[in-house]
């Protein structure tokens, strides 16, 4: 009955019908007893009444007897003969059925003896399944006790569970409206993406007539330049008298002819480390950002802040020219190989090339939707390379003006160096602590490492392009192969922190030294095979910017944030 009460119900409930069954058989076990003992009784109250019956007879019977007796007595043994023998049988027979009843009465008491003691061992068995009935029924209290708490907490948990199943039911439908709600959502982000898509495609074709715009715009300002460049040697030829003329600040002067390039400008042997400064230029703008020493060491190109490009003679610091054109402030500087021309990168998004024997503006390379950062020539001055703040690397025709190829540099970059004369693959220093390298014809990533902790700063690549410097924020510059990414020398030194706009790091031009400016204006210098620190020279009053060698090896330019540059022996 147990097993097929228990199919539908839980565990626990099964456990309490069981325990409910056992209850039950051990009382109908109890009540068997007391019916055993009520039968048994009631057999011994009929035996006592019995053996009352046969000794109320036997006492009767004895009473006859002795009555007999005394007759017998009274009558004198009987009184005659015939009246003696009937007497006498008389009294056999009454004899005979005292002895009988005398057995029967001793039979009795046996049987009631036997009758008490079962009686007595009953009552024992009694007393003791009276205290195991008290203890049941204790037992059976505190199962009733459990089975009501069981049936509290049962119902409380039916009480949790139709709460549950409620909140179940609200949640089914919120999730319900959420999924409605997410399938607009699907449906109107698949709208906005058809409609982002032909928003690109508008933008696209913007951007390809704003550049095709902007490069009509160039084309025209280079066809300005020309025709006056074929004025000024109309005019030259109609006075050939003059020297060649160049405008500085808006005024006309006659140029002197250029210092002999021997002497001092000739190499000596090998490159030494700075010891003094020995004379200042003043930049003449109200912040430094970048300086460019021309090949043969006779010019020093200054830019910053200022929307003017400055060129100062790097043996007197005499001013040349002042160079305007570019909108903004000027990031970089780069002399041509020849000399013939200064590049620069400006922050009015444009690159812009000066021609130095007319000091007039020559292109304009317009291209670019963020600040151009850094700007160089290749060694033959054919091609130009400029990096913006928009993440990417432009390589431009420098004759027409235009942009013959664009790189995506992944992250954002601080600087670049070309690893060849011809320009085919440039090296990259990045925000993300990594540089790369690239190759300009495909505009593939050809190789990737992270040298450093924290973002690089600049680049410099060797003459012969097989090693490359590197500066970082985190305070050191590494010296890498440039075909592995492998670190050859690791330098650095106590109290060096590089400035995080404005880091450059140059090396010797035999190769023997490194240098790089510190943001508290000292000037450090290692030996690159050894990496260790050969002089650091406490000299500037604000942070250094950019460092760079004479091409001898026998003088270093240095500048600060601050206006001004020194130049040291």
């Amino acid at each position: 009955m147990a097993q097929s009460k228990g199919v539908a119900v839980m565990g626990w409930e099964a456990r309490i019908l069981a325990q409910l069954e056992q209850r039950e058989m051990r009382v109908a076990t109890v009540a068997k007893v007391i019916q055993s003992y009520s039968r048994l009784a009631g057999k011994v109250g009929e035996f006592a009444s019995h053996s009352r019956d046969a000794e109320a007879r036997s006492r009767e019977m004895q009473g006859e007897h002795e009555r007999l007796l005394e007759n017998y007595e009274r009558n004198g043994g009987g009184g005659g003969g015939g009246g003696g023998g009937s007497s006498g049988r008389g009294m056999s027979l009454a004899q005979q059925r005292i002895a009988d009843l005398e057995r029967d009465i001793e039979g009795l008491k046996e049987e009631r003896t036997l009758l008490y003691r079962t009686q007595g061992t009953n009552a024992q068995r009694l007393l003791d399944l009276s205290d195991k009935m008290r203890e049941n029924e204790e037992r059976l209290r505190q199962q009733e006790l459990e089975i009501m708490d069981s049936h509290e907490a049962l119902r409380r948990t039916n009480g949790k569970i139709d709460d549950m199943q409620a909140a179940l039911k609200e949640k089914d439908g919120t999730i319900q409206i959420l999924q409605d709600e997410m399938s607009a959502l699907q449906l109107e982000i698949v709208q906005i993406e058809e409609r982002c898509l032909r928003l690109q495609s508008e933008n696209d074709d913007l951007v390809k007539r704003w550049l095709n715009k902007m490069n009509q715009e160039a084309e025209k300002v280079n066809e300005v330049t020309e025709e006056l460049e074929h004025i000024k040697r109309k005019s030259a030829a109609l006075s050939p008298r003059m020297g060649p003329a160049f405008f500085e600040d808006d005024q006309f002067f006659v140029a002197q002819s250029p210092p002999s390039a021997g002497g001092a400008h000739a190499v000596r042997g090998g490159s030494l480390a700075p010891r003094s400064a020995v004379g200042k230029i003043d930049g003449r703008m109200e912040e430094v950002h970048s300086i460019a020493l021309s090949t043969n060491g006779e010019m020093l190109a200054v830019g910053g802040q200022s929307n003017t490009a400055r060129v100062f003679d790097a043996e007197t610091g005499e001013s040349v020219f002042s160079l305007t054109g570019c909108l903004k402030g000027i990031n970089h500087v780069e002399f041509s190989s020849d000399n013939t021309m200064l590049l620069a990168a400006s922050s009015d998004h444009t690159a812009r090339i000066w021609k130095l024997d007319t000091g007039r503006h020559w292109k304009s390379l317009s291209g670019h939707i963020g600040s151009v950062m850094t700007a160089k020539f290749n060694l033959d001055a054919s091609r130009v390379y400029t990096y913006s703040q928009d993440r990417t690397v432009k390589v431009w025709d420098t004759q027409r003006g235009l942009c013959i190829k664009t790189l995506f540099t992944v992250s954002s970059c601080h600087d670049f160096d070309l690893l060849d004369s011809v320009g085919s693959r440039i090296v990259t220093a990045h925000m993300d602590n990594a540089i790369r390298v690239w190759d300009t014809t495909t505009g593939k990533r050809l190789q990737e490492a992270t040298l450093h902790r924290e973002q690089v700063m600049s680049v410099w690549a060797s003459h012969t392009g097989e090693r490359i410097l590197t500066n970082s924020y985190d305070g050191t510059l590494k010296l890498v192969d440039a075909r592995t990414l492998d670190v050859i020398t690791v330098m650095s030194a106590p109290g060096y922190r590089p400035s995080r706009n404005w880091a450059r790091a140059s090396l010797s031009p035999d190769e023997r030294f490194a240098m790089a400016g510190s943001i508290d204006g000292k000037l450090f210098v290692w030996d690159a095979n050894s990496g260790d620190l050969v002089r650091s020279l406490d000299i500037h009053r604000s942070a250094v910017c950019d460092a760079l060698w004479h091409p001898t090896g026998m003088r270093v330019y240095s500048a600060e944030k601050s206006r001004y540059i020194l130049m040291l022996h």
